[in-house]
């Protein structure tokens, strides 16, 4: 018997890792706690679920249908990519490490003029995906985008005279204008008529509106709509000159992290992925270097001094941490990458609390304990698309 994830809280830290319910739990709650043998506990506003030693996280709750598509990192290709982009490619890459995804598109736009050439703007690209470790399985150009059957559009009418149109009932969209050329409804039109399947779209919050019309025509289309990135609490404009491109930013950090570019990832990804995807986000260029504020930078200095002790991370694909399982299964069902990010933060202020009471040298039996947490924090990194490294 599995039960929808969302139904169930976690106990406080000082309690252990057990499960509760706000108030008397539901029959169906009653019924799933007997099935897995797990006793309930009152305790007042809440009822606490006792898991079991040998309970298995994993089978005990709903998970989602993976998407046949994801559209995550699509850049326009008239312009150079820059520091906004980051949220793209930090949460694309970690939904495709999450298995969120069958396959991952993506669709750029080509149909503006700009100061970077198109072959150009696509080299660059591939290369962010290469040095982060992010794959594409199949490319599409918004200018190639055409509707096989145009039976969806209608002859516009007064005030869209001349056009053609979508008619969504309560809604008109035009699709082609009266100079020819067709909108970006238009083009998402033609792909999700092409693809034809659940299709996940990550883009700026901006465009929810956009991708609810999509999903009246194509129900299985859905949409993470992404908040805006500002750096220093400052948002970039390209009318105000202060855009900061993506190059540039990386290599200002560069020479400030030994020149490893895997780290350089991780401490960006952190400022990302500790908020929920549709948040505001603020890469603070003055605490990016402090570990105990750049929490991505904390995640991989916690890996580097563990490692550094002769602790060896173990060949393993699924946690050890019932904690953490849960974390992952619950990152799946809402599309929150931040909810094993923030768990694995707290994996690592377990890890540094333990390393002050235990030592490590010349105890085998310390040293397991050690590696059975460090193979977590790898699992887990890996698994949102950050990188283990043996060095800080």
């Amino acid at each position: 018997m599995k039960i929808d994830i969302n139904k169930i809280k976690t106990t406080p830290s000082d309690l252990g890792f057990n499960f509760c319910v706000f108030g008397k739990p539901s029959d169906e709650i009653i019924n799933w706690c007997n099935y897995w043998n797990l006793k309930m506990e009152d305790s007042g506003k809440y009822t606490n679920i006792i898991l079991n030693e040998d309970t298995k996280i994993y089978d005990m709750f709903n998970q989602p249908d993976k998407y046949d598509y994801i559209d995550g990192f699509s850049p326009n290709l008239n312009k150079h990519l820059h520091v906004g982009h980051f949220s793209n490619l930090v949460l694309a890459n970690a939904f495709q490490k999450l298995d969120i995804g069958n396959k991952f598109i993506a669709i750029f736009g080509d149909t503006l003029e700009g100061s970077v050439q198109k072959n150009d703007a696509l080299e660059s690209y591939f290369e962010y995906c290469k040095y982060f470790n992010y794959n594409i399985d199949e490319i599409f150009f918004a200018s190639e985008m055409k509707l096989e059957d145009d039976s969806l559009l209608k002859e516009g009418e007064v005030t869209y005279e001349g056009s053609k149109i979508f008619d969504l009932g309560d809604e008109k969209l035009v699709g082609v204008k009266s100079n020819g050329s067709t909108s970006y409804f238009y083009q998402d039109v033609a792909l999700a008529s092409k693809l034809n399947t659940s299709t996940l779209y990550l883009t700026g919050v901006e465009q929810d509106n956009h991708f609810k019309s999509l999903k009246k025509l194509f129900p299985t289309t859905n949409h993470v709509g992404l908040g805006l990135v500002q750096l220093d609490g400052k948002k970039m404009s390209s009318s105000e000159g202060n855009v900061i491109y993506m190059i540039d930013f990386i290599n200002s950090l560069l020479p400030l992290f030994n020149n490893d570019i895997k780290l350089v990832y991780n401490i960006i990804a952190g400022q990302i992925l500790k908020s929920t995807p549709s948040s505001s986000k603020s890469i603070d260029t003055k605490l990016i270097g402090n570990p105990k504020l750049s929490l991505g930078l904390y995640l991989s200095y916690t890996m580097a001094h563990i490692k550094s002790c002769g602790v060896e991370v173990q060949d393993k694909e699924n946690f050890y941490s019932k904690q953490l399982e849960f974390a992952e299964l619950k990152t799946k069902s809402n599309l929150s990458p931040n909810i094993l990010f923030d768990a694995l933060i707290n994996h690592c202020k377990s890890i540094n609390k333990l390393y002050e009471k235990l030592y490590i040298k010349d105890n085998e039996e310390n040293k397991k304990i050690f590696s059975d947490l460090l193979t977590d924090l790898q699992i887990g990194m890996k698994k949102i698309g950050l990188f283990p490294v043996d060095k800080v």
